[in-house]
């Protein structure tokens, strides 16, 4: 095991301690984590290589072991039993801060290799990856407000449900039943509210 272990983001740990992932792929951590932190599909090719990356440092440091039968496609790798007892720091940079700085790089990068590059072209830029930045979160909160509404909707529809099946429980929650159409309303409205500023961000 290497002397100095490396940190890493809390949620790819929380994964790598699953008994079904003890024999994982890149793919399938970044499956997992898409599907439970909201990550859109477009930017699965940057948390591939955001989660290839942690996993190589944690080869390096001894707590993954690279399966001996390399595969071109889905490359198989064991999570060793040390890693449990390793005194990991678990407050590694998140896939989103990564996101956003490989983001706002970019375009440095770009002006960089060019031989006289201009104030107008270095605006430009930055406003391509403030857009890309903002398009990312508007896209987060949408799914995770969507999830919010679609919870509180099953919310509205059991009061409604149960109102109906014991007539004598109505007056106790009439106005819980209120509370929560009220606030699946307000949720409907920030999602329309989102897709629209996301609309507009896509066609600016």
């Amino acid at each position: 095991m290497s002397g100095t272990l490396p940190s890493i983001e809390e949620r790819i740990f929380e994964l790598l301690l699953k008994t079904d992932n003890a024999q994982f792929t890149i793919r399938s951590l970044r499956d997992q984590y898409a599907h439970q932190h909201g990550i859109a599909a477009e930017h699965h090719a940057a948390l591939r290589r955001f989660i290839y990356e942690r996993i190589k440092k944690l080869i390096t440091a001894g707590l993954v072991e690279k399966d001996r039968e390399k595969r071109k496609r889905d490359q198989l790798y064991f999570v060793l039993p040390s890693i449990r007892e390793a005194d990991l720091c678990l407050e590694g940079e998140s896939f989103e801060t990564w996101h956003q700085r490989l983001v706002t790089q970019a375009p440095k990068e770009t002006t960089n290799a060019n031989a006289t590059p201009k104030e107008e072209d270095s605006c430009v830029q930055s406003t391509i990856a403030r857009k890309a930045a903002s398009q990312f979160a508007l896209e987060k909160e949408l799914k995770e407000t969507q999830s919010e509404f679609l919870s509180t909707l099953g919310e509205v529809e059991a009061f409604r449900e149960l109102m109906d099946e014991y007539p004598d429980l109505k007056p106790s929650i009439v106005v819980d039943h209120r509370d929560a159409y009220d606030r699946s309303a307000r949720l409907m409205g920030r999602v329309r509210a989102l897709e629209k500023s996301l609309h507009r961000l896509g066609s600016s």
